[in-house]
This record gives structure tokens, C-alpha cells and sequence, in this order.
């Protein structure tokens, strides 16, 4: 089973990705089944972000509002491309890469269920999404992270980003991508 992608635009291109689904283990030796996001596990995403804690602190994400947040949510797992990490049934941890809207610079977002962080998850999960923007020919993914988050920071740079843009409270961050993608053959002109 290979996760799929449908990319809008004048056409759909349906596109496999080989880095899912993949399984990885953390530092206490616990195993995490990493897959795309079906639709039936939205009720599982909806329970791991209604018990996500701190709620909002993150550019406000998630939301701390009930309403606001089952919206955010709605949007991200039809608007983006969102990889789940799954310890036993329960789902722990969700990222996502906006492939849609700007595919070769697509914006990345990453939550851990708090009882999950400091195992090496987050960093492995990062790894699985850069994988993906490879094989999907990004030129290079952005972030936003709050200076303060030293663990995200940690995580981020462990998988290659790096700071951009000015010194402020909130800082965007960039990876840099070598892409998978084959190279399309050129013409010359006579």
C-alpha cells in the first residue's frame, strides 16, 4: 500500500509516495505505524487535538476555541496532505505539508500529543515529511515556530531547517530540499 496525492491545477496528477506507510520506533523502543490520513481517522485526529495541550500557543494552533478548532482541522485534513503517527489505535501524532497551494514551497505543521514528546518522534515524523516533499519535488519547506519552543527548534534543526527572516517572537524557519524528482528532458533549438 503507497500513500496517493492528487495535486489540483489544470489536471490531476495522482502521485505515489514511497516513504509511506513506514512504521518507526522511538527512543524507548515503542513502535508507531506512520500512514496518510484517511478519512475514517478523523475522529481519532479530532480526540488527539481536543485533548492537545497547550492549545493555541503555536502561530494560535490549534485553536483553543471548540468550533474554531473542528474548522482549522476540517480544513487541514482536506487541504493538505497529512501523514498520522498511530501507537496502538490511538493517534499521537499529525503533520502536514500544503502541496496544493504552493508545491514547491510548501508550508509544514507538526503536533505531538504532549504524553508522546522527548521520544524522537517528532524528529522522525519531520524526516517522513521531508522524504515526502522530495518525492514530490519541493524546493524547500517553511515553518513557522515560536523562538521560545526550544524543543521544536531542536527537532527542526535536527532534520535540516534553518532560520529566515527577521528576529522576532515568532521566526520562520526553511528546509532546503533535494528533489527525487527525475529531471525532464530538454529540447534544444535549432
Amino acid at each position: 500500500m503507497r500513500a496517493h496525492h492528487e495535486m489540483s491545477g489544470s489536471g490531476k496528477e495522482e502521485q505515489a509516495f514511497q516513504c509511506l506507510p513506514t512504521q518507526i520506533r522511538d527512543k524507548r523502543g515503542r513502535f508507531y505505524q506512520v500512514r496518510a490520513f484517511e478519512a475514517s481517522d478523523f475522529e481519532g485526529l479530532k480526540e488527539m487535538y481536543d485533548a492537545f495541550e497547550p492549545k493555541g500557543t503555536e502561530c494560535g494552533l490549534p485553536p483553543p476555541n471548540d468550533k474554531v478548532r473542528l474548522k482549522w482541522l476540517c480544513h487541514v485534513v482536506t487541504d493538505l496532505f497529512s501523514v498520522l503517527a498511530i501507537h496502538k489505535n490511538r493517534v499521537v501524532g499529525h503533520c502536514a505539508l500544503d502541496l496544493s497551494c504552493s508545491p514547491s514551497c510548501p508550508e509544514y505543521l507538526i503536533f505531538i500529543r504532549q504524553e508522546f514528546r522527548d521520544r524522537g518522534l517528532g524528529t522522525a515524523l519531520s524526516e517522513v515529511m521531508k522524504q515526502l516533499a522530495e518525492e514530490s519535488g519541493c524546493e524547500k519547506v517553511i515553518l513557522t515556530v515560536r523562538t521560545a519552543n526550544t524543543r521544536a527548534v531542536k527537532v527542526f534543526e535536527k532534520t535540516g531547517f534553518v532560520f529566515c527572516g527577521k528576529i522576532e517572537a515568532e521566526r520562520d524557519m526553511e528546509l532546503p530540499i533535494q528533489c527525487r524528482r527525475p529531471a525532464l528532458p530538454r529540447t534544444s533549438k535549432n
